[in-house]
């Protein structure tokens, strides 16, 4: 269970973040993450933007073919061992096909959470609490 008034800040960081995010996405920027618990809890914190899920090393292909369509791809990987090479990876790819490539949320998810998140999936935790206090649109 979180303890609001001890994570206030970080809600309100993690509002920010989320419409940083659905800003980037309104602007065509697509968004990767590694799966579908990944996605969900994105959706929960109020993301409404374009979602890539990177599940398997062989969707790194498709990810360069469907980055063509955007004008920035931002990588939103776990910030554990398996989220950083994974990032690497899709990174040089990207970076093949010439792909504006941002890295910048995955920094300031980890500033936001005040080092809480290690896997994206977690924001999930802090979904209820951020509808409960009309931190973002319906």
């Amino acid at each position: 269970m979180i303890d609001f008034k001890s994570n206030q800040d970080t809600l309100q960081e993690l509002m920010l973040f989320t419409k940083r995010l659905n800003d980037e996405c309104k602007n065509g920027a697509l968004v990767v993450v590694e799966g579908q618990r990944d996605a969900k809890a994105l959706e929960s914190i109020g993301f409404k933007g374009d979602l890539f899920l990177l599940c398997h090393n062989e969707s790194l292909v498709k990810l360069a073919i469907k980055a063509e369509k955007y004008k920035k791809i931002i990588l939103l990987l776990d910030l554990d061992k398996k989220g950083r090479a994974l990032t690497k990876r899709a990174a040089m790819i990207l970076q093949e096909k010439s792909r504006k490539i941002d890295l910048f949320f995955r920094r300031e998810l980890a500033k936001a959470s005040k080092g809480k998140i290690k896997h994206i999936e977690e924001l999930s935790r802090f979904g209820d609490y951020l509808q409960n206090l009309n931190y973002f649109n319906a």
